[in-house]
This record gives structure tokens, C-alpha cells and sequence, in this order.
């Protein structure tokens, strides 16, 4: 792969600029269950074809591209395999990332491809496109919303093995997962502190199917459900309320109307705990400056800096206590109280 800080200029803006290539190639692997159909053995080009029904100068055209950016590797017999990176492309293994390429360069792209709209107008990129909210999309369309689900199990994983080892959650004895979703964070935290109990609240369309992974994990001592919307109200009387990913979907409108619920919720001793992308008030490079625009053309919401955040917990009154910062860019644990 070229390294672009050692290509003239206009190279190193048209390396850039053509990213969208290798994404592309990327999310045709994916579709193709490329990374899956290697998982076993090697296999030529011809094979690939004749399993997937393509044609195949035009795939092994993709494959020569992918292998020459180290995502598959050729041996002399003309065999494909997975590298580390390919490996994260196939279903059901630790770290995939094949649901989010699928996302992504699916139902996510042409909101991106005009990100224009947004910037001039400060409107959804997504809604204007579509006519609908992304959450609305995915109600119409099961399977793109079934893909982005496993998507965000791969990024819940990936909070889980970063936020449980630098935050104590055995100070809780009772912990309540806002908009918690499939239960897995919630179910690692239980795992991580024994004597706690928690609710995992969401939609009702959501939590029927976590009540067969709390089942199945075998927490239903320990862990309940609960249905409802984050926008009326919480449980409540919890140690420790949970927003995992929550904030970022929404405006300052409505995260001021979450975090309300929030406040009305927790006692003077409970505290909030908010797992999010933490964007640094000094112009340096974080990867949550992209994500941020992810949220701006997808969903209406925001990525915040600790200042931002410090606000919004303020008008919801709350206080920000401390910010825990993990080994990703993509989630940092801002900590707040009860004013």
C-alpha cells in the first residue's frame, strides 16, 4: 500500500479522493461472501465465480485490486486466501466487519455522496434522499435493518473490550442500559460485576428478541427487560443509567429531552454514564471528526467535544464529573451526576 506522505501533492489528494474505490471493492467482497466462501481452503478465481454466479474476468479484476491492498493474498497455483484483514470480513467471527461494509457502502452511501445538501442546508442528507428518517428506512426495508444490527453488535463488541477494563462497574448494584438494544453490553457488565442487576430498555420491537439472548446467556436471575421509549421516560431508581451510542444519533433537542428522562430518573446517588466518541477541542486528528459527519448526513445528530457535552448535561441538570478515556476514538465514558 503506498504510504501518502511520501507521494507528490496531487497524488497523495488523488489517493484520497478515489477511497471510495477500495471501499467499493470492499463492499462487493462483502455482498459476494468472498472472505466466507475462503474461510476453508484456497481457491481460484474460477471456483469464486462459479459459487458466487459472476463473471469472472470482471471479479477477478475486484480480487487483483483488494489482493494488491493486502485484504486477500494469491499464492503460485493462482489461489485466493484471506489476510487479517480479509478475515474481518466474514460473518460470525470476533472483530467482523462485514455487516458494517455492508452498511456503509449500502443504504449509508448515497446520503454521503451528498453530504452538499447537508452542508448548505444543515438537513439530513439521508431523509432528503429516502423521504424518511434512517430509523423509519430500516422498519421498511428488515433487511438492511437485520445488516445493521449485526453491524452495530460488531461496533458493541468492540465498546465492550475497551470500556469494561478501564471503568469499575461493581460500584453498581443496579444498572439500567438506555436504548440498550440486543442486551450485550449490559450482559459483559454483568458479567464484569456479579452482585448487579440490570434492565435493558428499548423499544418493545427490540427487546422481544433480548429476552431470548438474556435467556441464552443464562442472566434472566439477573437481567430484565423493559419497553418503552427513551424520549417518554426510564426506569427508574437504578445506581447507574447507561447511553451507549445513543447521543450521537440526535440533535441537541432531542438528546436535551434523553437526558431529562435521565435525570428524572437516577436518584441523587446514581450516576450517567455516556458512551460516546469524544472529539478533542484542538484541531488534531481523531477518527470521530468523520463519524461525526456520518451522524450530519445520516441520522440529523452530532459528534461532541467534552465542552459540548458539559452543556448539554447542564441544561438537563446534570454534572459532568469526569470523562474516561479508552483505547478507541470511537467511545470514551463521560461520567455525570445529579446538580
Amino acid at each position: 500500500m503506498n504510504n501518502t506522505n511520501q507521494l507528490p501533492p496531487p497524488a497523495a489528494m488523488m489517493h484520497k479522493i478515489t477511497g471510495f474505490w477500495t471501499s467499493c471493492c470492499i463492499y462487493t467482497a462483502a455482498k459476494l461472501n468472498i472472505a466466507d466462501l475462503l474461510a476453508a481452503n484456497p481457491k481460484t478465481v474460477s471456483q469464486l465465480a462459479e459459487e458466487t454466479s459472476t463473471h469472472e474476468p470482471s471479479l477477478y479484476r475486484v480480487l487483483r485490486a483488494l489482493t494488491s491492498d493486502g485484504i486477500f493474498t494469491q499464492n503460485e497455483n493462482g489461489e485466493y486466501s484471506n489476510t487479517q484483514l480479509g478475515e474481518t470480513l466474514r460473518d460470525n467471527v470476533p472483530g467482523s466487519m462485514k455487516a458494517m461494509a455492508i452498511a456503509q457502502l449500502g443504504d449509508h452511501f448515497a446520503a454521503w455522496g451528498n453530504l452538499l445538501y447537508s452542508v448548505r442546508t444543515g438537513e439530513t442528507a439521508f431523509n432528503q434522499i429516502t423521504g424518511m428518517s434512517i430509523w423509519k428506512y430500516y422498519e421498511r426495508n428488515p433487511e438492511d435493518g437485520t445488516n445493521f444490527m449485526k453491524a452495530m453488535q460488531g461496533f458493541t463488541g468492540a465498546i465492550i473490550a475497551n470500556v469494561l477494563p478501564v471503568y469499575d462497574f461493581t460500584q453498581f448494584k443496579s444498572i439500567v442500559d438506555v436504548g440498550g438494544g440486543n442486551g450485550a453490553f449490559l450482559m459483559a457488565t454483568l458479567d464484569a460485576a456479579p452482585d448487579a442487576e440490570g434492565i435493558v430498555f428499548d423499544e418493545e420491537y427490540v427487546v422481544v428478541e433480548t429476552t431470548k439472548n438474556i435467556v441464552a446467556k443464562g442472566l434472566n436471575n439477573r437481567c430484565t427487560v423493559e419497553a418503552g421509549s427513551f424520549f417518554d421516560s426510564v426506569p427508574e431508581g437504578a445506581d447507574s443509567y447507561i447511553l451507549k451510542g445513543v447521543l450521537h444519533d440526535w440533535d441537541e433537542d432531542k438528546c436535551g429531552q434523553i437526558l431529562r428522562n435521565c435525570a428524572k430518573g437516577m436518584s441523587a446517588e446514581s450516576k450517567l454514564l455516556i458512551l460516546d466518541g469524544v472529539i478533542p477541542e484542538e484541531n488534531t486528528p481523531h477518527a470521530g471528526k468523520f463519524l461525526d459527519i456520518n451522524a450530519l448526513v445520516m441520522t440529523g445528530g452530532k459528534g461532541r467535544t467534552e465542552s459540548e457535552f458539559a452543556k448539554l448535561l447542564e441544561q438537563a441538570g446534570l454534572r459532568l464529573t469526569q470523562v474516561v478515556h479508552t483505547n478507541s476514538p470511537f467511545v470514551s465514558i463521560v461520567e455525570a451526576v445529579k446538580v
